[in-house]
C-alpha cells in the first residue's frame, strides 16, 4: 500500500512538472508573438517616418492638401492623392538603425554613408529613400527595388516599447493652413496646407448648341471651397444650385437659360459660361462653351 501511495505521489509530481513546463512554453510562445507584433509595428513606423523625412528634405513639387490627427499619428494627404503617415512623440526603446543625411546629401545608415542621394540638385531628383525590414534577427535595408542587405550593426537588441527617431512633435495651425514638424534636434519644418479645389462641369469638351428661349442643365463637381455665382454673356443667364442628394461626385447643377429670341440683337450668339470655386487666395475655374443653333443674321 505504501508503494502504491508513493507511485501516485510521484505521478502527480510528474504531471505537475509537465504542467509547469507547458505553462512556461505557452508564456514563451506568447512572448514571441508579442515580440513579432512589436517589431512589425516598429518596422511600419520606421518606414512611414522615413517617407515623411524624405518629403521634408525634398517636397518633389507636391503640396499638402489635408492633415488629420489621431492619437499622435498624422495622416498627410498630398496634392496627387497619395498619403503618408507620421508618428511623433514616442521615445521608445527598440534598437533600430540611425538614419540621417550627410553634408553631401547622401543617406547615412548607422553612421555609414550609403552613396545614395537623398536630396536632388541642379534639376535632378534624389535617388529615393531607404526601406527597412527585419530578417533573421537583423535589420535590413534597400533603396527602391534594389536588393535587401544587412544593416551594419543592425542587431535587434531587447526591445520593450515602440518609438520614432525623427520627429519630436507636429502641429496643425488653428485655421488648418500650416503644418509644422519639429525634429528631434530642434529643426523646424513648415509646410502650407493647400486645400484641393475641384470645379468640373461634366462633358464640357464640346460647344453646346441652344435653341432660343431654351433651358439646359449640367452636372458640376465642386469641392474644397465655396462656389461663386456663374458668369454668363449678355442675353444669357445661368444659375448654380446644390443638389439635395447627389448620386455621384457631381453635387451641383448648372442651369443655363439661352437667349430669349432673335430680337435680342445685343446678345452674344456664341460665348461661355464660367463656374468658379474659391478658397482664400486659391481659385478653380471651369467653362462651358455655348452657342445659338440658329443665330440672328
Amino acid at each position: 500500500m505504501k508503494y502504491i501511495k508513493s507511485y501516485i505521489l510521484l505521478t502527480l509530481m510528474a504531471v505537475s512538472f509537465v504542467g509547469c513546463k507547458m505553462d512556461d512554453l505557452k508564456d514563451d510562445v506568447n512572448d514571441l508573438k508579442d515580440r513579432v507584433t512589436l517589431m512589425e509595428e516598429q518596422v511600419k513606423i520606421l518606414n512611414d517616418n522615413v517617407e515623411v523625412f524624405a518629403y521634408v528634405l525634398d517636397s518633389q513639387q507636391k503640396t499638402i492638401s489635408s492633415v488629420t490627427e489621431s492619437d499622435g499619428q498624422y495622416i498627410i494627404t498630398l496634392s496627387d492623392g497619395s498619403t503618408m503617415t507620421l508618428t511623433v512623440g514616442k521615445p521608445g526603446s527598440v534598437v533600430q538603425p540611425t538614419i540621417s543625411v550627410d553634408e553631401n546629401g547622401y543617406w547615412v545608415v548607422n553612421g555609414l554613408s550609403t552613396g545614395v542621394k537623398a536630396v536632388g540638385e541642379n534639376g535632378k531628383d534624389g535617388d529615393g529613400y531607404p526601406e527597412f525590414r527585419v530578417e533573421n534577427g537583423k535589420w535590413q535595408v534597400r533603396f527602391g527595388d534594389g536588393e535587401w542587405s544587412d544593416v551594419p550593426g543592425g542587431d535587434l537588441g531587447t526591445e520593450t516599447s515602440l518609438g520614432d527617431q525623427f520627429f519630436e512633435s507636429a502641429s496643425l495651425s488653428d485655421d488648418g493652413t500650416v503644418f509644422t514638424i519639429v525634429g528631434t534636434e530642434g529643426q523646424v519644418y513648415t509646410f502650407p496646407v493647400v486645400v484641393s479645389l475641384v470645379c468640373e462641369i461634366r462633358n464640357n469638351d464640346a460647344v453646346v448648341d441652344f435653341e432660343y428661349d431654351s433651358v439646359q442643365e449640367f452636372d458640376v463637381k465642386i469641392s474644397g471651397g465655396e462656389p461663386l455665382a456663374p458668369i454668363y454673356p449678355a442675353g444669357w443667364r445661368a444659375e448654380l444650385t446644390k443638389k439635395e442628394a447627389a448620386a455621384d461626385e457631381y453635387n451641383y447643377t448648372l442651369t443655363v437659360y439661352a437667349v430669349l429670341s432673335r430680337a435680342a440683337t445685343t446678345a452674344d450668339n456664341a460665348s461661355e459660361i464660367v463656374v468658379r470655386v474659391n478658397q482664400g487666395t486659391l481659385w478653380a475655374v471651369d467653362k462651358l462653351q455655348v452657342a445659338m443653333a440658329n443665330p440672328a443674321p
